[in-house]
Order: C-alpha cells, then sequence, then structure tokens
C-alpha cells in the first residue's frame, strides 16, 4: 500500500495528536531577521518544529530551502504564502474571529513546500505560523539560515552568515 503522506505531514499529524511536545534543542533554537523570530520548538533526527513569529506590515522575496519538505500551519494574524511564480491567494474572507475566539484560520494548512520557491506577505496585525520540517539531506537548523534567494535585510544576512550550510 502506498503512503498517502509525505514524511513531514506524517511527523505534523504526529506532532499534534501526540499534545504538541515541546522540547528546544541546546544548539541553534532561536534565529533572528530583520521581519521575524524563529524558534524551534521540537526537533528530532532530521524533523523539526519551528514557530515564527513575524512583525506587521513585513514580507519575504520569492526565495527555496532546497531540500526540506515542509508544512506551514496558520496559527493567527494575517498572513500569505505565494506559490513559485509570486502569487498571492485572497484570504481576506478568513481574516475574522473563529467560532471558539481565535483565528478562524487557527490550525489550517497554509502552505506545503517541497523546496519550491515562494514568498510570505504579512499584513497590519503581524502573524504567526508554525513549519513543519523534514531535512532530506543533514540535520536541520531553521530554514531562516538554508535559504536560497534574495534575503530580508541586514540582520537576516547576519544571521545567516553565522552558519555554513554545506550544499
Amino acid at each position: 500500500m502506498k503512503n498517502e503522506f509525505s514524511p513531514v505531514m506524517a511527523f505534523k499529524d504526529w506532532w499534534l495528536a501526540n499534545g504538541h511536545p515541546i522540547k528546544p534543542p541546546f544548539k541553534s533554537p532561536i534565529h533572528c531577521t530583520d521581519i521575524a523570530y524563529a524558534l524551534c520548538l521540537y526537533r528530532v533526527g532530521r524533523f523539526q518544529v519551528e514557530l515564527y513569529i513575524v512583525k506587521p506590515n513585513t514580507g519575504s522575496p520569492l526565495h527555496s530551502h532546497p531540500n526540506i519538505e515542509s508544512v506551514s500551519m496558520y496559527l493567527t494574524g494575517n498572513i500569505s504564502f505565494s506559490d513559485a511564480e509570486g502569487n498571492y491567494r485572497d484570504l481576506t474572507e478568513f481574516q475574522v474571529e473563529g467560532d471558539q475566539g481565535t483565528h478562524k484560520l487557527l490550525g489550517a494548512v497554509a502552505e506545503e513546500n517541497d523546496g519550491k520557491m515562494h514568498a510570505l506577505k504579512v499584513g497590519p496585525e503581524g502573524g504567526a505560523f508554525l513549519i513543519f520540517e523534514y531535512w532530506k539531506d543533514r540535520d536541520p537548523v531553521s530554514v531562516t539560515v538554508h535559504w536560497e534567494g534574495e534575503l530580508v535585510g541586514e540582520q537576516h544576512a547576519q544571521t545567516k552568515g553565522e552558519y555554513v550550510v554545506n550544499s
């Protein structure tokens, strides 16, 4: 029988079903850019979960994270991911309070990606999301440092420069 889920989707489902375990690693748990803070909440083998908190009215240029399969999940705020051509889905109708007093998109998959180009756009509320990652050919650090494409600013360049990413 063919596996209907990718390794990262199975990891996401496991993490959610097991009570969202939080176990930040000692090595490389926090990374900062000009637009966001990233905290690794859980890392095991080549899998990890990062929490991203993104500043209001910001975004990233098109970029990729080669050899990383990922699934991003909405938490709150006004965030949207583009496709490889830079097109964003209009999520205006979902930028409302949900039934439980949380963001209507809480827990929804925002993006599934397997090393393809994408970008991020954040509205005036700022935004937060989880990204579940499977690093195919190396031990995880952060997608913030394993980044190909234009960076988001000087702080991102400094953060990325602190790590030597072997291809």
